[in-house]
């Protein structure tokens, strides 16, 4: 395989994972004005619609070869639309680090589903990562004591739960169906999901001040429209054990984001358990296949 092209698609991965950890102090920001579900579907429909009118043709001509698209899209639409949907209402209760510390576990959570559904019993270094992750979630989450596991720790464990079932989701579907088309359409059934759920629960608005817009468009242009499509492409030429280090970036962006722009703090045990953290999802991604 052509090194350039391998070093452009690990250089795109880094972005695109860096991107993902930066969402989380847009995303909290925004959320002092604006209700979580109404976030998520403008958020995502403004992606759709940009995404659509670029790829019109390549996204119709896949669709009508190959009509599975749709439900496959639908279906991994609703697996982020569930962890997206707890991500969003945890940040309104707990940190921007913390939640992407906890949601960012499904790295670790992965390789156990996958042991369920094909029925076959973890590793030992799969068993012994998780077992460190576990810790380091406790240390993370519990260091000022066990009150501070509140409602917004609990709903980033339910995003970590359900992102790691869009990811077995996602590694199923692009196998059988065009990856980039998926990308596209998922997109659409999430922002429209979204924003029903906001008629129903929420009073909608839009951004009101031309910092908020400049957020959201941030959000929608580069953390969604880049980061939910361009994956696919990224991991065509790197190993599935590389992207999976690459995603322990995600995390360490948004503490770092939170620690320089919002000032939030986190206590030395805190960042112990971060630590563990990583290091659980990196012994697991390097794990060897099979």
């Amino acid at each position: 395989m052509d090194k350039n092209a391998v070093r452009a698609a690990q250089v795109l991965m880094i972005s695109l994972v860096v991107a993902r950890g930066v969402s989380f102090m847009f995303s909290k920001t925004l959320l002092v004005d604006m209700g979580p579900l109404t976030l998520l579907g403008i958020r995502f429909l403004l992606a759709f619609l940009v995404l659509f009118v670029v790829f019109f043709k390549r996204v119709i001509t896949e669709i009508q070869k190959d009509k599975e698209i749709l439900s496959a899209s639908l279906a991994l639409g609703a697996a982020y639309f569930t962890c997206m949907t707890c991500e969003l209402i945890g940040l309104q209760y707990t940190s921007s680090s913390t939640c992407a510390f906890l949601e960012n576990s499904a790295i670790v959570i992965v390789p156990i589903l996958e042991a369920v559904l094909i029925r076959k019993f973890p590793s030992l270094k799969v068993i012994l990562s998780c077992a460190i992750t576990s810790i380091g979630i406790g240390m993370i989450t519990l260091s000022g004591g066990i009150q501070s596991f509140g409602l917004g720790e609990f709903l980033c464990c339910i995003a970590a739960f359900a992102f790691a079932s869009a990811i077995i989701l996602n590694d199923r579907c692009t196998r059988r169906h065009d990856a980039f088309s998926i990308g596209i359409v998922h997109v659409g059934f999430i922002g429209i999901a979204a924003l029903l759920a906001a008629f129903i629960f929420e009073a909608p608005h839009l951004p009101q001040t031309g910092t908020q817009w400049m957020m959201l468009l941030m959000l929608t242009l580069i953390c969604t429209c880049l980061g939910f499509t361009l994956q696919p492409v990224a991991q065509k030429k790197i190993s599935a054990q590389t992207a999976g280090v690459m995603f322990g970036l995600n995390p360490l962006t948004a503490a770092i984001c939170g620690w320089i722009f919002m000032k939030e703090a986190m206590t030395p045990i805190g960042i112990i358990g971060g630590i563990l953290i990583i290091i659980g999802i990196i012994a697991t991604s390097l794990r060897p296949d099979g």
